[in-house]
């Protein structure tokens, strides 16, 4: 994405994410945050010395401006950034940027060839369009957080904010459609995402089994094991768990013989997959009895690995950031930090042949102010003096950032 200008407005993970992207793969990014304080996500632990670890994980790469959105001054100048560049990343409540006087129209009409990315919590067009939204809201929404959890028990809030960052990787690619569109139309366009919807499209199997079915399957959750797969799930082993995986008729016959029971593989009652769900609890003690008899877990991953069954320990996230398969890979990567000294942070979830890593650094609030309005906007230092007189234009005011407040 080298010579790809990307303006960010956005804050805390699912906005922040595409732009981040958008840096990783060679964009420019210039991150305008809102004075005083900037992005929230500059407050998150885990602080090291008034540095956020979260924040650096996520704005790595991206210059730093802070402006005070509300003056017409300030408003002027993202617009005229806007004219200036090729994206523009948000991640205001639906219809807040139109009221700030920056909605779709406006910037379309500034610059036709830019490609507007909003990123909300539920959406444009509906009645709760309005609602704030974070992470958990639309696993709450799109019935995720229902059918995780232990049977019978209460919802599963999700560990790790995977909305977020699958909405980031979603809006990497809506941009990334929508500047090749550009190249056939010379027009950008506005890329929509919502936690809600991408929450909605990790329903693999709910969605279309509840509505196959009449309405008579209501998915519910099913604990450690796959609901409609079987065996399929987290099954103990001595002090720990293993996943294993039967999902095509070859590999029912695998486990069957991995765990001594061949005669299992065609008998009645177990042959089929919907016969062994039928009789899962009974099918899932076979498979842990086994795994009972092994002293050490990864002696039984030996021999179903042997077996060519899919199965791999559940392992802590010291032992995932470790093992020598993700290490060899950059799985996890250390990135520098000019007060962390180093910061471990995931690898990059997409890939390409022949491609070298960035080294991006993550900037301290404002850091950039006078060399983008320099450079971009060609602003001189006695009118970009004359902005920060008026606190148009803020630098580095503090480490520990208070939230903020949007406009209606």
């Amino acid at each position: 994405m080298d010579g790809v200008r990307v303006v960010e407005m956005a804050r805390v993970l699912a906005g922040p994410t595409v732009a981040q992207l958008m840096a990783e793969y060679g964009a420019e990014v210039i991150k305008v945050e809102p004075a005083p304080s900037g992005d929230p996500a500059r407050g998150l632990p885990y602080l090291r010395d008034g540095r956020s670890g979260y924040f650096i994980q996520a704005n790595r790469g991206k210059r730093s401006v802070c402006l005070d959105f509300r003056s017409d001054e300030g408003k002027a100048l993202l617009v005229d950034l806007a004219r200036h560049s090729d994206v523009l990343v948000e991640s205001f409540r639906p219809g807040v940027l139109a009221d700030m006087g920056l909605g779709w129209d406006v910037l379309h009409e500034a610059n036709p060839r830019l490609v507007l990315c909003s990123v909300t919590g539920l959406g444009y067009g509906g009645p709760l369009s309005h609602k704030p939204g974070y992470d958990t809201i639309g696993a709450a929404m799109s019935g995720v957080a229902h059918v995780s959890g232990p049977v019978g028990g209460p919802p599963m809030l999700p560990g790790p904010a995977m909305g977020d960052a699958a909405t980031g990787v979603y809006g990497f690619g809506g941009v990334a459609a929508a500047l090749f569109q550009r190249e056939r139309t010379g027009l950008g366009d506005w890329v929509q995402l919502s936690l809600l919807d991408t929450y909605m499209a990790f329903h693999e199997i709910n969605i279309q089994a509840y509505s196959g079915s009449g309405g008579t399957q209501v998915p519910e959750a099913s604990g450690n094991y796959h609901a409609t797969v079987c065996p399929a799930g987290f099954f103990r082993c001595r002090d720990r768990y293993l996943f294993v995986a039967c999902v095509s008729p070859g590999d029912w016959l695998r486990v069957a013989a991995a765990i001594g029971r061949p005669e299992l593989a065609h008998a009645p009652g177990f042959a089929a997959n919907d016969e062994r769900a039928a009789r899962r609890e009974e099918v899932n003690r076979l498979l842990e009895d086994w795994l009972a008899t092994f002293d050490d877990p990864e002696d039984a991953i030996g021999v179903l690995t042997e077996h060519r069954v899919t199965c791999e320990l559940i392992r802590t996230l010291p032992e995932a950031i470790a093992h020598p398969h993700n290490v060899a890979r950059r799985v996890i990567r250390e990135v520098p930090d000019e007060v962390w000294g180093s910061v471990t942070v995931p690898g990059l979830p997409i890939r390409f042949a022949g491609m070298t890593e960035r080294e991006l650094r993550a900037r301290e609030l404002g850091a950039d102010n006078r060399s983008v309005l320099r450079e971009v906007l060609e602003l001189d230092d006695a009118r970009i003096d004359e902005l920060e007189k008026a606190h148009v234009v803020q630098g580095p005011p503090t480490l520990t950032p208070t939230p903020i407040e949007e406009p209606s």
